[in-house]
Order: structure tokens, then sequence, then C-alpha cells
């Protein structure tokens, strides 16, 4: 019984949230300043296989990347309901246990950030998505919009990692 109760101390789910965090922010910022930057710089490639390419780089990373997110901060959530060392503050000059909630809340955040600022260009990038795969022809300035489309995203998944990435710097100044 004494082995089930250390898998859920306040250290194991630190460690976990930092695990979840720092895995979200790389493959965040892999996603972003690798495969799509790539996209992007490949001159042959159509606005139909742009869409198409980053459809697939979307995908992968949405199926996995926010469920990781909402562990991490469940785990620091529980991490900082549960601290009862000593309350010495950190190396950011604060308390274990808001340092722990200001991480939970940066992986929590790019929920928000998601819907408000991003879902508008991820539905018009899907869309074209759908129609390229089903083989129709995108030209003109609706070419032109996926490009700028798959440019924003670019750059506002590169703001997603960095909440991911200082959620996991938070959780480990904490250990």
């Amino acid at each position: 019984m004494h082995f089930v109760y250390s898998l859920f101390t306040p250290a194991a789910m630190i460690r976990l949230g930092v695990l979840g965090a720092g895995f979200s922010a790389g493959y965040s910022f892999a996603s972003s300043h690798g495969s799509v930057k790539s996209i992007l710089q490949t001159p042959t490639l159509t606005a139909s296989q742009i869409a198409m390419n980053w459809d697939k780089v979307y995908t992968r990373g949405v199926k996995l990347v926010p469920p990781v997110a909402f562990a991490s901060s469940l785990a620091y959530l529980y991490a900082a309901y549960r601290f009862k060392g000593p309350l010495v503050a950190t190396a950011f000059g604060i308390s274990p246990k808001l340092q722990l909630d200001i991480a939970a809340g940066l992986l929590l955040s790019v929920f928000p950030w998601t819907y408000f600022r991003m879902l508008p260009g991820l539905e018009r990038l899907q869309a074209y998505s759908a129609s390229a795969t089903k083989g129709a022809q995108i030209d003109g300035p609706e070419a032109e919009g996926i490009k700028t489309d798959v440019e924003d995203w670019y750059w506002t998944n590169g703001v997603r990692a960095v909440a991911f990435g200082g959620a996991c710097i938070l959780g480990l100044t904490v250990l």
C-alpha cells in the first residue's frame, strides 16, 4: 500500500508535470520551427500541397499535445495542493505552491489562446486541406491565404511552445 502512495507524492507529480510540459514544448517548437518552416520554404510545393502537409503536422499534434498539457497541469495543481515542504522562496523568489500554480496556469493558457487567437485560421486551413485532399486545385487569392494562415500558425504555435517551456522551467526550479 505504501508504494501506491509514493506514486502520488508532490515530487512525483512535479516530475510528471515537468516531463509533460517539456514534451509539449519540444513537440510544439519542432512542429512550428521544423516541419512547418520546411514546408513553407519548399518552393516547389503548391498551395494545395502546403495545406495538406500542414494538416498532417497539425493532426498529429492535436491528438497528442493537448491531453499531455492538460494532464501536466493537473499534476502541477495536485502537487501544489499536496505540497507540505518548507515555503522557502524558489529561484524566482516566490513560494513553491504559487510557482506550481503559475506553471499550471501557463499550461492551461494555451487552450484559450488556441480558441480565440488561432481557431479562425485553423478552420480555414482545415477547409483548404479537405478540399485539396479531394483533388481541388487552390490558386489565386486562396493560395496566398493558405500561405498567410500557415505563416500565422507558425508563430502562434511558437507562442504555445514558449508557454509550455515556461511551465517546464517553473516546475524544474521547484524540485
